[in-house]
């Protein structure tokens, strides 16, 4: 039995383009058109100056209103409150930070705590190591976040 021969090999690609017209384009007129009825090329000023032709004419600026009753007590009330200084400014006091206080007090509570593991009764080489690696990257970690990442409080 002899082998069938391959079939023809298929040539794909993309159809070609279609689009239909549906309007013609502005610079192209028909030839049989009028060349006074030939639609002119549309510009951004055109849209511009018809977009302000049909704006409204600005208001003329109306006269102050009549002062009434709520303007009469809020005046006074505001008047109340300068003879009574509630709305003099006086600079505050600067408020002690307490960063300092908290910095030393966790360095030294943590400090306490890694020395209790380096020296303490179930001390030996690796809790010395241990010990002392957590006193060195507590201390870098907490100066680092204290002094230069947080603000004064």
């Amino acid at each position: 039995m002899r082998d069938e021969p391959d079939p023809p090999r298929k040539h794909y690609q993309l159809k070609p383009r279609e689009f239909e017209r549906v309007n013609d384009h502005p610079g192209h007129a028909a030839p049989d058109s009028d060349p006074a009825v030939r639609p002119a090329r549309i510009d951004v000023h055109d849209h511009l100056r018809a977009a302000n032709a049909s704006a409204p004419a600005p208001r003329p600026p109306q006269a102050k209103a009549a002062e009434n009753d709520v303007h009469g007590i809020l005046r006074d009330n505001l008047d109340r409150a300068n003879a009574a200084g509630l709305n003099d400014l006086a600079p505050k006091l600067r408020r002690r930070s307490r960063r300092k206080r908290d910095y030393w007090l966790l360095l030294l509570t943590v400090s306490a705590f890694l020395a209790f593991i380096v020296f303490g009764p179930y001390a030996n080489p690796m809790t010395k190591l241990y010990g002392l690696a957590g006193f060195v990257i507590f201390t870098l970690g907490l100066t680092w976040v204290m002094w230069f990442v947080m603000d004064d409080y």
